[in-house]
């Protein structure tokens, strides 16, 4: 199974609709947050793909109706997505990895710090998929989250 996983596409509807079109195959999509007009109206032109998402801390005024934070069991995994705000992220791990583990999950998804990176901690992913956009922090990006015999592989791509 192959999960696409985005984040905080702030208002690049274009990139937000790249990363579909390159995925073709994808089982699933999430987005994780900042930005979560773009992800529902990518969904008006691929009404045939799997989609979740959240909102972030930026898409208070948006009109979006999507939860804060959200659980899914795939393929066998436990993964658990939020914004990251909800968890202070950006003062560390330590918090999000324990709302991971309280709701047993073996993948914690997030984004909000722009930064792309996954981390294995105590049976736990914490991956963050990065910024669909460039930023001060790191190139633009996205995770594709592959599960299956090999287990949780998680690959982060850039444009």
């Amino acid at each position: 199974m192959r999960i696409i996983v985005m984040s905080d596409s702030h208002g690049d509807f274009s990139r937000v609709r790249q990363i579909f079109e390159d995925n073709p195959g994808a089982d699933h999509f999430i987005h994780l947050g900042d930005g979560a007009k773009d992800f529902e109206e990518a969904g008006w032109l691929y009404p045939d793909t799997v989609r979740n998402g959240v909102r972030g801390n930026c898409d208070f005024g948006s009109g979006s109706q999507l939860p804060k934070e959200g659980l899914l069991e795939l393929e066998g995994a436990r993964i658990y997505f939020t914004h990251g705000d909800l968890w202070r992220v950006k003062h560390g791990l330590d918090e999000i990895w324990r709302a991971g583990r309280e709701r047993e999950a073996n993948v914690v998804l997030y984004g909000h710090t722009h930064r792309a990176m996954a981390e294995y901690r105590d049976g736990i992913w914490l991956i963050n998929p990065g910024s669909v956009r460039d930023s001060s922090y790191t190139p633009a990006g996205y995770l594709a989250l592959d599960i299956g015999p090999a287990g949780i592989v998680p690959v982060l791509r850039k444009f």
